[in-house]
């Protein structure tokens, strides 16, 4: 993913945790209805190079009764992967920073690192990264890190914490 994209993310989530304290009735009010409310993360499990997958929580609501369709994210243009997780176009992602994204996929290819969900409800998901994770150079969470997820349109951003 070009980084353009990755800051455009970011920044879309960071004006979003900025807009919905102001937020007001109107059309941007009814738009944001339909999309998912993602009211906090929690980190869990190991962060750094060398461990295996922390587990990522999202809160919230309208997240639907099921994950998105998604698609083997085994075969990449990183390389060939066993249990990778699945790519969701735009539907499921996260973005560490400028550091790595996974889940996300486009036209012109999909990320390296894949995502799989582990439970999914209208208002919790749990997911983990598929085994590309920390397996090249910085592709892998540590406290401290800034982040952006996103989930079917709504997206919500802060800072990685509660790594071991």
């Amino acid at each position: 993913m070009k980084l353009s994209h990755r800051i455009g993310i970011a920044a879309s989530a960071v004006t979003l945790a900025a807009g919905v304290a102001a937020a007001s009735a109107g059309p941007a009010a009814a738009d944001s209805a339909t999309r998912p409310s993602i009211t906090s993360v929690v980190f869990g499990g190991y962060g750094g190079n060398g461990q295996s997958s922390p587990y990522v929580v999202l809160y919230g609501s309208g997240f639907g009764s099921s994950a998105p369709a998604g698609s083997s994210d085994n075969s990449n243009s990183c390389g060939t992967y066993t249990a990778d997780g699945d790519v969701y176009g735009n539907q499921l992602y996260l973005v560490d920073d400028s550091n790595f994204e996974a889940g996300y996929s486009d036209a012109n290819g999909a990320d390296c690192v894949g995502v799989s969900v582990d439970y999914w409800s209208d208002t919790e998901v749990i997911l983990y990264f598929g085994n590309a994770y920390a397996s090249y150079q910085h592709w892998y969470l540590s406290n401290g890190d800034g982040f952006a997820v996103s989930v079917k349109g709504g997206i919500f951003g802060g800072t990685v914490s509660g790594l071991s």
